[in-house]
C-alpha cells in the first residue's frame, strides 16, 4: 500500500509540475513578460524528464502542452463563441479540444527525447541518471525543444505560436535574433534552464567523484561557459547591423477604423463604415507617402469595388501617394476566393493570402470535419490559398512583400518575404481575438519578425494594436486597441539582408536535427562499449 501511495503522489506531483511549466511559459510572453518564467520552467521540465520512459515522457509532455496552450491559446473561445455563435457549452468543448490537440506535439516531442537519450531504443536504459553525464541531454533537449517548435510551424499548415523564444523579443538576447532567430533564442532559454537544474542538482546531490565523472564536470563546465558567455555577449559588445538604412525618409498612416466584428460583413452598414474610413483618410493624404487600411477593410469582392478602387486610385495619385488596403477576391471561372491586399496610386501589384487559418479559413480534412461542423450547424470556411510564387508590391521604387494577419508568426515564411522586401507591411483583422491575450500575442510576434529580419514592420489592423516597428524591434508609434485612430510616422526602407533571413531560418532547425542524430549515436556506442566492459 504504501509503494502505491508513493507512486500515486509522484505521479500527482509530476503531473502538477507539467502544466505548472507550460503556464509558465505563457506567462513569460506578452502581455505578461514575466522572461525569467520560462528559464525556470524549461529547467522544471528537463528535470522531471530524467528517469522517465518513452510513455511517461509522452504523457508529462502532453500536460505541459495542456497547460501551455489552454492558458496561452484558449483565446480561440472568443472566436468560436463570440463570432461563430456557438453555445457556451460547444465553445468550451471545442477550444479544449483545440487545446488539448496541440498538445499532442508537446507528447510527441517529449517522447522522441527519450528515446534518443535511450540510443534510439524503446527500452529504457537510464532509469535515474547518464552515466555519460548531463551535459548531452542538456543539448539534446534544448535541440528537440526547438525541432518541436518548428515541427508546430508547418505540420498541418502549422499553428507556430508561444514560441520560448518570444520571451526575449524586449530582452537581453533579443540581439542574437538577426543571426540565429526565434529557433535559435528558444534553444539558448531551453538549455540555460537545463543547465542551471543539473548544476543545481549536482550541487544538491554532490555526487561527482573519480575520473570518469571529473572529465564529465570539464564538459558540464564548457557548456555553462559557452551559455554564460552567450548571455553576456550582448551586453558587452554592440552586436553588427547586418542591413543599411536608405537615405530618404517615408512617411506612413496607418488607418484603424475599429469596426464591430459583428458588424463587418453586414451589407447595411457598409457605406457607413467605407466612409467612416475615408473620412479618418481624408486628412492625411497630403502629408503621407503610404496609406495602409488593415485586412478586409474593403468587405466586398475587388470585382464589385472598381468605383470605390478608382476614386481611391486617382486620390492617392493626385497626392503622389500609395495607397494599400485589405480586399477580398475571387477567381470567376472558378469558387476559389481569397484573403487579398492591393496596392493603388504609386503603388503598383496585390498579394493573396497564403497561409490560411485552420478552421478559420479553411477545414483541414475537409471530407470529415467539414461534416461534423456542419453537425454542430458551425460555419465552414471557403478560402483558397493563393500562389507561393508572388511578386512583391511596387511601390514608388522600393519593394514589399505583403503579409496578412496569421502570416507574420511564421518564422521561416516571414524570412522569404524580407528577403524580397526592403519593408514587411503586415494587415490584420485581430478583432476575432477579442479582449484576450492574443493581438499582444501577436504584436510580440510582429516584433520578432522585425528584429530577425532588420527590417521595419508596418502593422495595420482593424481595432488594434497597429504599429510602426523598426528594425531592432522597437514600437516607434502604436495606436491602444478598440479606438479609432490614424497611426502616423516615418520609416525607412532597408538593403541588405540579416544572417538570419539569409540562411538562419532552415540551418537552426538542421543543426538541432543533426545535434539529434549524433547525440543517439553516441549514446548507443557507450551502451555497447559499456556491455562489452562488463
Amino acid at each position: 500500500m504504501p509503494a502505491t501511495s508513493n507512486r500515486l503522489d509522484t505521479f500527482i506531483g509530476s503531473t502538477f509540475i507539467s502544466i505548472a511549466s507550460g503556464i509558465g511559459i505563457t506567462l513569460s510572453l506578452a502581455p505578461f513578460n514575466y522572461w525569467p518564467l520560462a528559464i525556470l520552467s524549461a529547467g522544471c521540465l528537463f528535470l522531471l524528464m530524467q528517469g522517465k520512459n518513452i510513455r511517461q515522457a509522452a504523457i508529462f509532455g502532453w500536460l505541459f502542452g495542456l497547460g501551455l496552450f489552454g492558458s496561452g491559446a484558449s483565446w480561440v473561445y472568443v472566436s468560436i463563441h463570440d463570432f461563430a455563435y456557438t453555445s457556451t457549452a460547444m465553445a468550451a468543448f471545442l477550444t479544449a479540444l483545440f487545446c488539448a490537440c496541440l498538445a499532442l506535439f508537446c507528447a510527441l516531442t517529449w517522447g522522441f527525447y527519450l528515446w534518443v537519450l535511450n540510443g534510439f531504443k524503446f527500452t529504457t536504459i537510464n532509469k535515474n541518471k547518464t552515466s555519460y553525464g548531463s551535459w548531452l541531454p542538456v543539448l539534446l533537449f534544448a535541440s528537440i525543444w526547438v525541432l518541436g517548435e518548428w515541427l508546430r510551424s508547418w505540420l498541418l499548415t502549422g499553428f507556430p505560436w508561444l514560441f520560448v523564444g518570444y520571451s526575449q523579443t524586449e530582452s537581453i538576447l533579443s540581439p542574437w535574433a538577426s543571426i540565429v532567430g526565434v529557433y535559435g533564442i528558444s534553444f539558448i532559454i531551453v538549455a540555460s534552464g537545463a543547465q542551471i537544474a543539473v548544476l543545481g542538482n549536482r550541487f544538491i546531490r554532490k555526487n561527482i567523484s573519480g575520473s570518469a565523472q571529473a572529465n564529465d564536470t570539464q564538459k558540464i563546465a564548457a557548456v555553462s561557459i559557452s551559455l554564460l558567455i552567450v548571455w553576456l555577449l550582448p551586453v558587452a559588445v554592440a552586436f553588427p547591423s547586418w542591413t543599411e538604412k536608405n537615405d530618404r525618409a517615408i512617411t506612413v498612416s496607418m488607418v484603424q477604423a475599429n469596426i464591430s466584428q459583428h458588424d463587418k460583413w453586414q451589407r447595411k452598414y457598409r457605406q457607413q463604415h467605407l466612409a467612416l474610413y475615408l473620412r479618418l483618410t481624408d486628412p492625411h493624404w497630403q502629408s503621407s507617402d503610404v496609406i495602409i487600411w488593415p485586412e478586409a477593410a474593403i468587405p466586398i469582392f475587388h470585382d464589385r469595388a472598381f468605383a470605390l478602387l478608382d476614386t481611391l486610385n486617382d486620390r492617392a495619385n493626385s497626392n503622389q501617394s500609395a495607397f494599400i488596403t485589405g480586399i477580398p477576391t475571387r477567381d470567376l471561372n472558378s469558387s476559389s476566393r481569397y484573403n487579398s491586399l492591393i496596392a493603388l496610386g504609386t503603388g503598383k501589384g496585390s498579394y493573396q493570402k497564403q497561409k490560411l487559418v485552420p478552421f478559420g479559413e479553411y477545414i483541414p480534412f475537409v471530407n470529415v470535419l467539414g461534416n461534423l461542423l456542419a453537425f454542430f450547424d458551425l460555419p465552414v470556411a471557403v478560402m483558397s490559398a493563393g500562389d507561393p510564387k508572388q511578386s512583391p508590391l511596387e511601390i514608388d521604387g522600393w519593394r514589399a512583400q505583403p503579409l496578412i494577419c496569421y502570416e507574420v508568426v511564421y518564422p521561416n515564411f516571414t524570412a522569404k518575404a524580407a528577403a524580397n522586401s526592403q519593408v514587411l507591411i503586415t494587415v490584420s483583422n485581430d478583432s476575432w481575438f477579442g479582449r484576450s491575450i492574443g493581438p499582444l500575442q501577436h504584436l510580440q510576434m510582429a516584433q520578432m519578425r522585425a528584429i530577425e529580419n532588420q527590417q521595419y514592420v508596418l502593422r495595420s489592423t482593424g481595432n488594434g494594436v497597429t504599429a510602426i516597428i523598426d528594425p531592432n524591434g522597437n514600437i516607434t508609434q502604436r495606436s491602444e486597441q478598440f479606438e479609432q485612430a490614424v497611426v502616423s510616422g516615418e520609416f525607412f526602407t532597408i538593403s541588405g539582408q540579416t544572417p538570419w533571413t539569409r540562411y538562419g531560418y532552415w540551418l537552426i532547425p538542421s543543426l538541432c536535427g543533426m545535434l539529434c542524430i549524433s547525440s543517439g549515436i553516441l549514446i548507443r556506442r557507450q551502451q555497447y562499449e559499456r556491455l562489452e566492459a562488463s
